[in-house]
């Protein structure tokens, strides 16, 4: 699946993950130089907020707009992101997009409740970043604290949740290195009480070979 550039050359982003709907290519640049009558370069705040408005517009024109023009942003402990999360008007899917996947791709909230309950697994779609998988996860009916492997703790970051017959959907964002795969554990919160979950991470099949097993 070839993903949009984004606005810096030297990122390279694959996807992977169940749902997909194609990428939208698009490039942004800023124009820079020095001297009289040169315009500065954006800056970070001012690119990010261009390619809000961009996977926004593209949204718009895949008929997958949010609602009331709401979203969650999420970030990566890598610096990946930020990750928009919304559910769209016209359909009541729930779908993502980065400012590097444009339209990474929307799941019907049938499709979410028919998920486990309780349990957790990746939710649509990962992004390679740094040497580290970006992945969305979503937990079903309880909360995540953590992902861990090879005695090593790997943060989470709570973002959009929505309530599907009754089971609340919560999707998570975190960041996994490349060369660690295979099961995880997954620290939960069920019921007010503390339990733990597995989660198979392979994220490449042809690299799985070279990685850590967890």
């Amino acid at each position: 699946m070839s993903c949009a550039r984004g606005i810096s050359g030297k990122l390279r982003a694959v996807v992977a993950g169940l749902a997909f709907s194609a990428c939208a290519c698009t490039t942004v640049s800023g124009q820079t130089g020095t001297g009289a009558g040169a315009t500065p370069a954006p800056t970070v705040s001012d690119r990010s907020g261009q390619m809000t408005q961009l996977i926004l517009q593209t949204a718009k024109e895949r008929g997958t707009a949010p609602a009331g023009d709401a979203f969650t942003e999420l970030r990566f402990s890598n610096g990946y992101g930020p990750e928009l999360i919304w559910q769209a008007e016209k359909t009541g899917d729930i779908c993502t997009a980065s400012d590097r996947v444009l339209s990474r791709g929307c799941v019907p909230l049938a499709e979410i409740a028919k998920r486990p309950t309780p349990g957790v697994g990746t939710f649509i779609g990962a992004s390679l970043f740094e040497g580290n998988w970006s992945v969305l996860l979503m937990a079903n009916g309880e909360t995540v604290d953590r992902l861990s492997c090879q005695g090593r703790d790997f943060p989470v970051q709570a973002g959009y949740s929505i309530p599907v017959d009754g089971v609340l959907h919560t999707v998570y964002a975190v960041a996994i290195p490349r060369n660690l795969q295979g099961r995880y554990r997954v620290a939960v919160q069920r019921d007010g009480q503390s339990a733990e979950e597995r989660l198979d991470v392979n994220m490449e099949e042809n690299y799985g070979n070279a990685a850590v097993q967890c």
